[in-house]
Formats: C-alpha cells, structure tokens, sequence
C-alpha cells in the first residue's frame, strides 16, 4: 500500500513538473529578442533617457539584425516553398533533395537563434539592467 501510495505521489509530481515545463517552453520563441524586444526598444527610445551613445549602440543592432532577419526569413519561405514542391510531387522521388533541404532549413534556424542570442546580449549591454528589465517589463505587459 505505501509503495503504491509513494509511486502514485511520484508520478503526479512527475506529471505536473512536465506539465509546467511544458507550459514554459511552449511561450518562449528562439527569435523572441528580435522580434518582440527589439521593436519595443526602438518605440521607446524617446522615452526609455537613453544617452546619445546607448541609442547609437541600439541603432547598429538593429540595423544588423533586421537585414540578417529579412535575408534569414526570405531564405527560409523559399527552402519551405522549395520542400512543399518535393514531397508533394508524386514524380519527384529524390530524397537526396529534400534532406539537403531539411538540412538548410536547420542551418537558417541555427543562424537565427544565434542572431538571437547576439541581439539579447547586446541590447543587455547597451542598455544596462535597468532599462533591459523595464523592456523585458513592458513586454511581459503587452503578452497579457
């Protein structure tokens, strides 16, 4: 009975750990620094007092990372485009094309998070941990 008792308690808490765990990575996006902080950081440069050469820092992230993100995305439609075509032509049996393909596709995704990662790490730089935690603040508002 206890033994029961302790492998019934084990596996809810088991469950329940998966369960948030699960809840937790499903919100967070590899590209969520570019996509979602970075316009927040560029609609409030006004507002956030920055100094002359924290927003000149911002700039130049920014500028960098919407060009490799325009060029990643771009890419990427085409790959996906390019893949769709492949796999469901019933002539086409080359799967030598569709893995080279798949294999590109993983290649852009590692570049984006990497740009990812870049402009979080920056934009913590530039801004400082007051302003990156505002930032961080008004994004988490916006999301509910």
């Amino acid at each position: 009975m206890t033994k029961r008792l302790l492998l019934n308690t084990m596996a809810s808490l088991l469950i329940g750990f998966s369960f948030n765990t699960q809840a937790a990575t499903e919100d967070f996006k590899p590209s969520s620094s570019v996509v979602t902080l970075m316009p927040i950081v560029m609609d409030n440069l006004d507002i956030l007092n920055l100094q002359p050469e924290q927003i000149n820092e911002v700039r130049a992230i920014a500028r960098k990372n919407f060009s490799v993100v325009e060029f990643i995305n771009a890419e990427y439609h085409n790959l996906k485009t390019e893949l769709q075509e492949v796999l469901l032509d019933a002539n086409n049996l080359n799967t030598k094309r569709a893995t080279q393909i798949v294999a590109e596709l993983a290649e852009l995704d590692k570049k984006r998070m990497t740009l990812t990662l870049e402009c979080a790490f920056g934009l913590k730089k530039a801004l400082g941990k007051e302003k990156f935690e505002e930032i961080v603040s008004t994004l988490e508002f916006q999301s509910h």
